[in-house]
């Protein structure tokens, strides 16, 4: 046995190598060699989801389930105008059905039963040809068993994509060391990684809504608009396939919402012209953009619900952007607003 002592090594090798891979769950390390902040916005959801739990108050209580384009609400304008709610933000960047119901399905097998439930919709989210669902929702979201619960849905490929991130630090915090050298030798980062530091803080603190870091931007350009609605559809929709797995997903939401009897708000958020006129009226994204209506909202309707285009809808306007697809700040009052009002219309 002792002249078979090298068996072990490779074994041994592959402990050493598993421990220091480790390292890259530390928050300090991941602030210099990730590439942006956006996995804070993900994990900090589980701490809010902790805090909801242990919620104690006689307020209504309103969950938002949405993307970036739901994120960015005031927490204190919605103290003041909404005193009689207690309004719980889980949007996060780039999301998808999937990720709307790994929370709602938490929420409510924890026993909470929102008074309220403000959904986003939009065509970008059934997409199963975008790398978005795998560089965002499955690699910072989602636990172990969920995964597991419904790996008939995810398919193969995304069960084993998860695993990889969720066995693998190194793997789901990929360590970028060009950024990572960058960031060392600049003495200013360091103010910069302490900002990064407090956002978990302030999220929770304003109950999952964020800070915009272009709080108070609106772009004036309307070639600007045009620019950036034009390279975001050429992301989205240039190789855009229906995504089943999303829509099954998004199936289970509206059911579970029907079941609980929850009122229900779904809202495909307003964009700007540049970017409605690209969606609507060229014939190729136009198409894409119809049959994902068309189908949303048969299947909505099968549990009493609608997709509201805002749009479309006379109820709501607002003209400020920070890009083609991204409302500014001074839109977010009028669309709660909105969302308030279609709330007291329901039955």
């Amino acid at each position: 046995m002792k002249n078979k002592k090298f068996l072990f090594y490779p074994l041994v090798l592959f402990f050493i190598l598993f421990l220091f891979d480790k390292v890259f769950l530390l928050d300090r390390v991941r602030s210099y060699v990730k590439s942006d902040f956006t996995y804070i916005y993900y994990e900090t959801r589980e701490d809010l989801f902790e805090m909801l739990k242990k919620r104690k108050s006689d307020k209504k209580l309103l969950i938002i389930l949405g993307s970036s384009r739901l994120l960015y609400f005031d927490s204190k304008d919605l103290e003041e105008f909404y005193p009689n709610w207690d309004i719980y933000n889980f949007s996060s960047a780039v999301t998808t059905p999937a990720y709307y119901y790994y929370y709602l399905e938490k929420i409510l097998d924890a026993g909470i039963k929102p008074d309220f439930v403000l959904l986003e919709s939009d065509p970008n989210q059934f997409n199963s040809n975008t790398p978005i669902f795998r560089n965002s929702n499955l690699t910072y979201s989602f636990d172990l068993p969920f995964i597991i619960k419904y790996a008939n849905l995810f398919g193969k490929d995304y069960v084993s994509f998860y695993l990889g991130k969720y066995l693998f630090a190194s793997s789901k915090n990929k360590p970028h060391l060009e950024i990572a050298i960058k960031r060392l030798t600049d003495p200013r980062y360091e103010i910069i990684a302490k900002e990064g530091y407090k956002i978990k803080d302030m999220l929770l603190e304003s109950k999952g809504s964020s800070k915009s870091l272009v709080e108070n931007y609106v772009e004036r350009d309307f070639g600007i608009l045009q620019a950036t609605s034009q390279r975001t559809i050429d992301w989205l929709f240039s190789s855009y396939k229906d995504s089943e797995m999303q829509y099954a997903f998004y199936e289970k939401i509206l059911q579970r919402l029907s079941d609980a009897k929850i009122k229900t708000v779904i809202v495909w958020p307003q964009s700007s012209l540049p970017m409605q006129d690209l969606m609507r009226k060229s014939e190729k994204v136009g198409k894409k953009v119809g049959a994902w209506y068309t189908k949303v909202n048969s299947i909505s309707a099968k549990y009493g619900f609608n997709v509201r285009d805002m749009d479309a809808t006379e109820d709501y306007y607002c003209n400020a952007f920070v890009d083609g697809g991204h409302i500014a700040k001074d839109c977010y009052h009028p669309f709660m607003r909105y969302a308030m009002s279609e709330y007291f219309k329901l039955k």
